[in-house]
């Protein structure tokens, strides 16, 4: 009789059917793909889709501040400039948010790698700004621009 091991690898087994260097591994969708065939089988959680991710991330932020976890300041950099909530409301458009936001995002300079995809983050944040079909207000542009000033300026430190 199998042991409850023996019985697990044998399911992972049939999953993930190959090489590790057949499952794309270092490719984040092959990868994301795989794991998907994972859950599936053993009937895990569905994978969160990116716009609940960033809802939750602008959520945290609004509702924890300085306090807020990497993974939900992630995606508050990257909902900055989407309409959230019943109301529409955007962080880009509230100056203390933003502040507090870029402040946050400074405390992971030490780590370079959270640093960055937080950076990134704002930076597609940015770019979604300044679309032609934006609604980019007095107040959303000066918010804007203290965003843009913050990435050039950590875009050209030499950690960045």
């Amino acid at each position: 009789m199998a042991s409850a091991l023996e019985n697990l690898q044998a399911q992972l087994g049939a999953c993930l059917t190959g090489r590790p260097r057949q499952f794309g591994w270092g490719q984040p969708q092959a990868m994301s793909q795989s794991l998907e065939r994972v859950r599936d089988a053993f009937g895990g959680r569905p994978a969160m889709d990116r716009k609940r991710r960033i809802a939750r991330g602008v959520m945290a932020f609004r509702l924890q501040g300085e306090a807020t976890d990497f993974l939900h300041l992630k995606y508050a950099c990257l909902g900055l400039a989407q309409p959230m909530d019943w109301e529409a409301r955007r962080l880009l458009a509230d100056r203390e948010l933003v502040e507090r936001l870029l402040r946050r995002v400074c405390d992971f300079a030490a780590d370079p790698r959270r640093f960055a995809a937080c950076c990134r983050g704002l930076q597609a944040a940015c770019a979604q700004a300044r679309a032609p079909d934006f609604p980019l207000s007095a107040d959303l542009a000066a918010n804007l621009d203290r965003v843009e000033c913050f990435l050039r300026r950590a875009l050209a430190a030499p950690a960045f």
